[in-house]
């Protein structure tokens, strides 16, 4: 009997039918760049009975399809059931400011931009509200591609890389982060679980006027280099949501003249003069293989992009840069292959990583707990931290 009325009141739930702001949906729907037409494809993958237009066009709704829908935009079922007004100014979204990228978004990749677009949002206010608000951004739309890459790095590099040599590179990775919230601007960093079944395609973006996010790599060293490629954009004053595929560094295969000019941003400012070791060699040699190796182990650069800079130069010709390249990642793929498996036998005991926190992130969370506009519990949440540590944080 028990069992009965649990499941009586599990058919009323789902059959629930409740008011709802629709041009919330729609809002959400112009903001991802989709039809109802393909809202209702997405709902409808698995099910026996499909969803209809008309299920999803009036002011009623099931409340088990509006958790559906919420399951594709994560905004929480009180974003739908709110009917105050939303901001519909173009300029507010990057998805309305701009509508072509250099790569091709999935929901998934969408659903991250907006989600940190939404965070920015509330961290403006926290800043609005304890009278903390700060709009100088320093190094911003102070470069154009019309300027050598290198001459911007090697004038920037002693503001956003820490004066003393740090060789961990994660730590290297988190003092970058440091400097650049000494500069304003904030830097975040999302990660996926291994068996995630949606994962993002994107390793990186940037968005107006001082947002930097940041996929977790496999490998700091590739976390690295998108962030200084991501600096690029922020000097530029450009913004974009990309893949930074490594291996398509090669100019003939990045066409757009910003991304060019990012990726060799990026090398140079990382690199610094451990560049002109390049310059020594003429032609591809097993010494030069060996330069590599050192240089790859000195610096937080990986052997792909040093050998990419090579076909750059043309110091190594395209054929031979592929045959590298390949060999490259067929030894990375088995490392990866090792460790997932490693994770497979640990996964029963294994947390997921925390995210590396910007001290400016913080610092806003810390303005805005102090001032009693979050409670402790929404501190640490935001910050995915333990509440038992919260002193460590405050």
């Amino acid at each position: 009997m028990a069992n009965f009325a649990v499941l009586q009141r599990l058919q009323r739930y789902l059959m629930a039918i409740t008011e709802f702001n629709i041009e919330r949906l729609d809002y959400l729907l112009m903001l991802y760049g989709m039809s109802k037409e393909q809202l209702l494809s997405y709902l409808n993958e698995g099910r026996k009975r499909a969803f209809t237009l008309e299920d999803v066009s009036g002011d009623e709704i099931k409340v088990s399809l509006l958790k559906k829908i919420d399951d594709i935009f994560k905004r929480g079922l009180s974003f739908y059931l709110d009917f105050s007004p939303i901001d519909t100014n173009q300029e507010a979204k990057v998805f309305f400011r701009k509508k072509k990228f250099q790569s091709e978004l999935t929901i998934e990749d969408k659903r991250i931009v907006d989600s940190f677009e939404s965070l920015k949002t509330l961290l403006d206010g926290y800043r609005v509200l304890t009278d903390t608000t700060n709009v100088e951004y320093p190094l911003k739309n102070t470069a154009t591609i019309r300027v050598s890459p290198k001459v911007i790095a090697d004038k920037v590099r002693d503001r956003l890389l820490p004066e003393k040599n740090i060789t961990e590179h994660k730590k290297f990775l988190q003092a970058i982060i440091q400097k650049l919230a000494d500069l304003n601007v904030y830097v975040f960093e999302f990660v996926e679980t291994w068996n995630k079944r949606e994962k993002a395609t994107i390793d990186g973006f940037y968005i107006e006027p001082n947002v930097i996010v940041l996929k977790r790599q496999k490998s700091y060293k590739r976390e690295i280099f998108t962030l200084a490629h991501e600096i690029g954009h922020y000097l530029l004053g450009i913004e974009d949501i990309e893949a930074l595929d490594m291996s398509k560094v090669e100019h003939s295969r990045v066409t757009n003249s910003v991304e060019r000019w990012c990726n060799d941003f990026a090398f140079y400012l990382i690199a610094g003069e451990a560049v002109n070791e390049l310059y020594k060699f003429k032609e591809y040699s097993e010494d030069l293989n060996q330069a590599i190796d050192a240089l790859a182990s000195s610096t937080h650069i990986s052997r792909m992009a040093w050998y990419t800079k090579l076909a750059y130069e043309k110091i190594v010709s395209m054929p031979h840069y592929h045959s590298i390249i390949s060999q490259l990642e067929d030894e990375y793929e088995e490392q990866q292959r090792k460790k997932k498996e490693e994770l497979k036998q640990m996964q029963s005991r294994a947390s997921v990583p925390r995210p590396i926190i910007s001290p400016l992130y913080l610092e806003t969370m810390q303005y805005a707990y102090y001032n009693g506009l979050v409670s402790e519990a929404s501190f640490c949440e935001r910050l995915r931290i333990p509440q038992n540590k919260i002193d460590k944080y405050l």
